[in-house]
């Protein structure tokens, strides 16, 4: 019999949360997710390849090279992991963001817990 993932549904406990980011070169999101995994503000990390952000700045447009990263930890230490990131971060105005997530595999959600403790 193949084995069944129980997805949570408004149980609080089985939240995770995920804090997008991203850096100006591939080394410094390394060292990001390396800092907070040690620092037990993460439970895990996935780093993309690079992409081009469009954006606006000192009134002119900018296209550059970014490095994106999903940091994934529990509820608990989300703030404290998105604050952590904004005050390590070379830009001025990084650009982190958190997006809140209900139904997260439990075990997987358990897993995050474990980690960020």
């Amino acid at each position: 019999m193949p084995s069944v993932v129980k997805m949570a549904h408004k149980d609080r406990k089985s939240d995770v949360a995920l804090i997008y980011a991203v850096f100006p070169t591939a080394g410094e999101g390394h060292d990001m997710c390396r800092t907070l995994l040690s620092e037990r503000l993460i439970a895990s990390a996935n780093r993309f390849p690079m992409v081009i952000s469009h954006f606006r700045w000192d009134g002119e447009i900018e296209a550059k090279e970014e490095h994106p990263v999903l940091f994934k930890t529990s509820p608990a230490k989300a703030e404290v992991a998105l604050q952590r990131i904004a005050a390590l971060h070379r830009y001025d105005v990084p650009a982190v963001v958190r997006v809140s997530t209900e139904g997260a595999c439990s075990a997987f959600a358990d897993w995050v817990a474990s980690e960020t403790m």
